[in-house]
């Protein structure tokens, strides 16, 4: 049944690359999910600080976490990151060539973007993206209730390790983000 709704949608996708909120809710439930997360950093004089936005939306509202998004099927992988840093967070595209894979990560969430009882899979692949501070200063960083994410903040990274409102799958990461 899934088959034939995802086959049916394909001639829309072509058009309107995002699924209903019926066929996303199924879609979530049978499937797994790939997304993008951007470990955005910038200099300060004690080291480095992640950019962190405290999400609006399922899954992990109210938690601290890092700009992303999904892939769309068929959409390159660098394509879908030029997408989601623009969206998110209004990165220069230019900039995402210096964007270094961190590694891959399962996400396992208990709900969904559009249901709070259909559970979400991601398979997760951060990039670190190192900003100048004067290339971070140009960032649109939207906010509110109708954005992803209510508001911002920068953080020292040694302190988003520890700090119990960022969110666990963020800190996974941040040791590998050190390393690099």
């Amino acid at each position: 049944m899934l088959m034939m709704q995802l086959e049916n949608s394909n001639q829309v996708a072509e058009t309107n690359p995002w699924l209903s909120e019926d066929l996303f809710s199924t879609a979530c439930a049978a499937l797994l999910l790939v997304s993008i997360d951007l470990m955005v950093t910038r200099p300060v004089e004690q080291g480095r600080e992640l950019l962190l936005g405290l999400r609006n939306n399922r899954p992990a509202p109210g938690w601290w976490f890092t700009p992303g998004g999904r892939i769309r099927k068929n959409e390159p992988l660098e394509s879908a990151m030029r997408r989601v840093a623009q969206d998110e967070i209004g990165l220069y595209p230019d900039w995402l060539a210096r964007a270094r894979l961190l590694g891959a990560w399962d996400h396992f969430y208990p709900d969904s973007a559009f249901d709070a009882d259909i559970s979400t899979h991601y398979v997760n692949l951060p990039h670190a993206v190192h900003l100048s501070a004067d290339e971070a200063q140009t960032l649109k960083l939207p906010i509110g209730n109708g954005s992803q994410h209510l508001e911002w903040r920068w953080m020292p990274i040694t302190e988003a390790q520890n700090d119990e409102r960022v969110h666990a799958y963020v800190r996974a990461v941040l040791g590998r983000l050190l390393e690099r």
